[in-house]
Protein backbone atom coordinates (compact mmCIF):
# COMPACT_ATOMS: atom_id res chain seq x y z
CA UNK A 1 0.00 0.00 0.00
CA UNK A 2 1.89 3.02 -1.01
CA UNK A 3 -0.27 5.28 1.80
CA UNK A 4 1.59 2.87 4.81
CA UNK A 5 4.99 3.38 2.56
CA UNK A 6 4.48 7.10 2.89
CA UNK A 7 3.84 6.91 6.75
CA UNK A 8 6.98 5.04 6.83
CA UNK A 9 8.43 7.50 4.64
CA UNK A 10 7.28 10.64 6.77
CA UNK A 11 8.15 9.16 10.11
CA UNK A 12 12.02 7.85 8.68
CA UNK A 13 12.38 11.98 7.54
CA UNK A 14 10.90 12.94 11.57
CA UNK A 15 13.40 10.51 13.03
CA UNK A 16 16.24 12.01 10.55
CA UNK A 17 15.29 15.62 11.86
CA UNK A 18 15.04 14.63 15.40
CA UNK A 19 17.97 12.93 15.04
CA UNK A 20 19.07 11.32 19.11
CA UNK A 21 15.87 12.82 20.64
CA UNK A 22 12.90 11.20 19.08
CA UNK A 23 12.09 7.46 17.37
CA UNK A 24 8.91 8.39 15.68
CA UNK A 25 8.47 4.19 16.06
CA UNK A 26 5.38 3.34 14.57
CA UNK A 27 3.61 2.20 18.00
CA UNK A 28 2.44 4.07 21.27
CA UNK A 29 5.62 5.98 21.25
CA UNK A 30 4.28 7.93 18.37
CA UNK A 31 1.36 10.24 19.54
CA UNK A 32 4.14 11.45 21.91
CA UNK A 33 6.84 11.54 19.64
CA UNK A 34 4.63 13.81 17.32
CA UNK A 35 3.63 15.78 20.92
CA UNK A 36 7.02 16.64 21.59
CA UNK A 37 7.73 17.14 18.31
CA UNK A 38 4.67 19.77 17.99
CA UNK A 39 5.36 21.27 21.51
CA UNK A 40 8.70 21.58 21.57
CA UNK A 41 8.86 24.42 18.40
CA UNK A 42 5.50 25.87 19.83
CA UNK A 43 7.04 26.63 23.11
CA UNK A 44 10.71 26.84 22.30
CA UNK A 45 11.88 24.03 24.69
CA UNK A 46 14.82 22.02 23.66
CA UNK A 47 13.91 18.18 23.89
CA UNK A 48 16.96 16.15 25.91
CA UNK A 49 16.19 12.80 23.86
CA UNK A 50 14.75 9.32 24.63
CA UNK A 51 14.77 8.23 27.75
CA UNK A 52 15.20 11.04 29.85
CA UNK A 53 14.40 10.14 33.40
CA UNK A 54 11.18 12.64 34.57
CA UNK A 55 11.55 15.43 31.93
CA UNK A 56 11.64 15.47 28.59
CA UNK A 57 13.22 19.27 28.39
CA UNK A 58 13.86 22.12 28.82
CA UNK A 59 12.33 25.33 28.18
CA UNK A 60 15.17 27.86 26.40
CA UNK A 61 14.17 30.87 27.80
CA UNK A 62 13.50 30.49 31.29
CA UNK A 63 15.23 26.98 31.79
CA UNK A 64 12.59 25.29 33.40
CA UNK A 65 12.16 21.64 32.95
CA UNK A 66 8.70 20.41 30.92
CA UNK A 67 7.64 17.07 30.88
CA UNK A 68 4.95 16.98 27.63
CA UNK A 69 2.29 14.94 27.31
CA UNK A 70 0.23 14.33 24.24
CA UNK A 71 -2.93 12.37 23.52
CA UNK A 72 -5.56 12.32 20.68
CA UNK A 73 -7.90 11.11 23.16
CA UNK A 74 -8.24 13.08 26.66
CA UNK A 75 -6.54 10.94 28.84
CA UNK A 76 -3.49 12.33 30.43
CA UNK A 77 -0.24 10.00 32.72
CA UNK A 78 1.23 12.03 35.73
CA UNK A 79 3.89 10.44 37.36
CA UNK A 80 3.55 9.67 40.94
CA UNK A 81 3.29 11.55 43.62
CA UNK A 82 6.07 14.51 42.22
CA UNK A 83 5.46 17.99 41.95
CA UNK A 84 7.16 18.51 38.35
CA UNK A 85 8.22 21.78 37.66
CA UNK A 86 6.43 22.55 34.41
CA UNK A 87 4.15 19.80 32.89
CA UNK A 88 2.58 20.42 29.31
CA UNK A 89 -0.80 18.18 28.34
CA UNK A 90 -2.08 18.90 24.66
CA UNK A 91 -4.50 17.70 22.74
CA UNK A 92 -3.90 16.55 19.22
CA UNK A 93 -6.34 16.81 16.63
CA UNK A 94 -6.95 14.62 13.97
CA UNK A 95 -6.08 17.37 11.54
CA UNK A 96 -2.92 17.80 13.69
CA UNK A 97 -3.95 20.64 15.16
CA UNK A 98 -2.89 20.95 19.10
CA UNK A 99 -5.39 21.90 22.09
CA UNK A 100 -3.22 23.20 25.01
CA UNK A 101 -5.03 21.49 27.83
CA UNK A 102 -2.36 22.38 30.96
CA UNK A 103 0.24 24.57 30.51
CA UNK A 104 1.64 25.28 34.25
CA UNK A 105 3.59 23.69 37.66
CA UNK A 106 3.18 20.45 38.21
CA UNK A 107 2.17 20.85 41.85
CA UNK A 108 -1.21 21.50 41.26
CA UNK A 109 -2.10 18.62 39.33
CA UNK A 110 -0.32 16.15 42.32
CA UNK A 111 -2.16 18.29 45.45
CA UNK A 112 -5.31 17.37 42.84
CA UNK A 113 -4.75 14.27 42.66
CA UNK A 114 -3.65 13.53 46.38
CA UNK A 115 -6.56 15.58 47.41
CA UNK A 116 -8.86 13.55 45.30
CA UNK A 117 -6.94 10.12 46.79
CA UNK A 118 -6.45 8.67 42.88
CA UNK A 119 -4.93 5.20 42.95
CA UNK A 120 -1.42 5.30 40.96
CA UNK A 121 -0.49 2.60 38.79
CA UNK A 122 2.38 0.53 40.80
CA UNK A 123 3.04 4.00 42.68
CA UNK A 124 4.70 4.84 39.19
CA UNK A 125 1.40 7.29 37.45
CA UNK A 126 -1.95 7.54 37.31
CA UNK A 127 -4.14 8.99 34.59
CA UNK A 128 -6.23 12.51 34.39
CA UNK A 129 -8.80 13.77 32.39
CA UNK A 130 -8.62 17.12 29.98
CA UNK A 131 -11.72 18.44 31.54
CA UNK A 132 -9.97 18.03 35.33
CA UNK A 133 -6.45 19.20 33.43
CA UNK A 134 -8.38 21.81 31.69
CA UNK A 135 -9.88 23.19 35.40
CA UNK A 136 -6.79 23.32 37.22
CA UNK A 137 -5.23 25.81 33.89
CA UNK A 138 -7.68 27.89 34.24
CA UNK A 139 -6.68 28.79 37.81
CA UNK A 140 -3.09 29.37 36.58
CA UNK A 141 -1.76 32.81 36.84
CA UNK A 142 -0.58 33.74 33.18
CA UNK A 143 2.87 34.11 34.89
CA UNK A 144 3.19 30.35 35.94
CA UNK A 145 2.58 29.58 32.23
CA UNK A 146 5.41 28.91 30.03
CA UNK A 147 4.82 31.49 26.62
CA UNK A 148 4.42 30.60 23.51
CA UNK A 149 7.05 30.81 21.07
CA UNK A 150 6.80 33.63 17.93
CA UNK A 151 5.98 31.25 15.12
CA UNK A 152 5.21 32.07 11.28
CA UNK A 153 2.61 31.47 9.40
CA UNK A 154 3.63 27.77 9.08
CA UNK A 155 1.74 24.91 9.74
CA UNK A 156 3.33 22.65 12.45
Amino acid sequence: MKEIQQLLDITASLKKQFEGKLDFSLDGRLVGDIGEALVSEMFDIELYGKNAPVYDGIHRQSKIEVQIKASMGYYFSYPYNIDLEHYIAVHIEPNGTLEVIYNGPGKYINQFLKEGNRKFYRNISTTVTAVNLGILNNKLKKSEQLPQANLTNETL
